[in-house]
């Protein structure tokens, strides 16, 4: 019944200022703007605080109703309306926004009286003016995150593939709008988890890193400040590897080599050793060394990957789907687990595939 009052009121206020240039003014409520910021910038939350005078008696209304209208380049944030009423008997409420452009314009705030379903009363709030500033988007290390605190809590960070890291981080800012989040520098990144209490948001945030990688850095406005804040994340390696990510690709790793050498080399050693003795015991060795090369140097199984197949990080139902294919790929198989298959592309990156997604 609310979003028909609301829609009646919507209807009501075009008339209105439709038909007449002057202000209609209640005489019984009072509406204005308590609080509000001076300046905002693109993609910033912010707050703005109303009062509200309401004279008419309490029994001769059963609800207030707000509503918003002609907004621009704007997100209300704010769906569910509450005033609170205050001890001086003043009504207070405060309504989050979003800017998307700088071409933006508050929402024009309309509260209305409502009893049996009529409204009997309503007053609109001019909105206020505020200004847009722009800050240097084009800032290499800028993150894109807005706040008025920003703080780093934990770093995970795990060999993924023989050159790439991969890198959790957790990031609590006030304010902020961590849902923008971006780290210029890196390719393959993406939101794991994001919360919100109040002004407060959490957010788990995955990125893939060259192994070289010392540390993470970006900035982050501080709108309290009116600055920007480099942050400086060390990577620290996890003393324990995930078990899916251990021989990360034996196909193609130093340790292969090695044991390519050292079997190649044992060999040409039992074959001299069968040259000088002529005794047969080596030429079993020989054979069985003969064998282990053949084997070491078998190339991997290749598969076709259709188009659309989702492409994991972890070999699990809840991991992160850091690739979906575009195209046909053909790919190597160097490991199985469970239900998935870890494989090789041919730009060296490795992910892992449900067994159910190949045809």
């Amino acid at each position: 019944m609310n979003n028909i009052i609301k829609l009646l009121l919507l209807v009501l206020l075009s008339i209105t200022f439709l038909f007449s240039q002057d202000e209609i003014k209640s005489k019984e409520l009072y509406l204005t703007y308590e609080k509000y910021p001076d300046r905002v910038f693109t993609g910033q939350k912010f707050e703005v605080k109303l009062q509200a005078i309401i004279l008419t008696n309490e029994e001769k209304y059963d609800e207030v109703i707000t509503t918003f209208t002609q907004e621009e380049n704007i997100g209300v944030l704010t769906q569910d309306i509450i005033w609170k009423k205050d001890t001086s008997g003043k009504y207070f409420t405060t309504i989050s926004y979003k800017t998307y452009h700088k071409k933006f314009i508050l929402p024009t705030i309309t509260i209305a009286l409502v009893k049996d379903d009529n409204i009997i009363d309503f007053i609109s709030a001019k909105s206020p003016k505020i200004k847009y500033e722009k800050i240097a988007i084009n800032e290499k290390t800028f993150s894109g995150i807005i706040a008025t605190s920003l703080e780093v809590h934990t770093v995970k960070t795990k060999q993924y593939t023989n050159n790439i890291l991969h890198s959790t981080i957790k990031i609590e800012a006030t304010n902020s709008n961590l849902e923008d989040i971006k780290l210029k520098q890196y390719t393959e990144q993406g939101i794991k988890n994001l919360t919100q209490k109040g002004l407060k948001q959490e957010v788990y945030y995955y990125v893939m890193i060259p192994s070289h990688t010392k540390q993470i850095s970006f900035t982050y406005y501080n709108v309290n400040l009116k600055e920007f804040i480099m942050i400086n994340i060390p990577i620290i390696m996890d003393e324990e590897l995930v078990s899916t990510q251990t021989e990360l690709n034996p196909y193609n790793s130093s340790l292969l080599v090695y044991k390519q050498v050292f079997s190649s080399a044992l060999l040409l050693f039992f074959i001299f050793i069968y040259l000088i003795s002529k005794r047969d015991i080596y030429l079993i060795l020989i054979t069985i060394f003969i064998v282990i090369l053949a084997y070491l140097f078998i190339p991997n199984k290749k598969i076709l990957l259709v188009k659309d197949i989702k492409v994991y990080i972890l070999p699990t139902k809840s991991s992160t789907i850091y690739e979906i294919l575009k195209s046909k790929r053909v790919v190597e198989i160097i490991n199985e687990k469970d239900n998935f298959i870890k494989v090789l592309f041919k730009n060296k990156n490795i992910g892992w595939i449900n067994k159910n997604d190949i045809k």
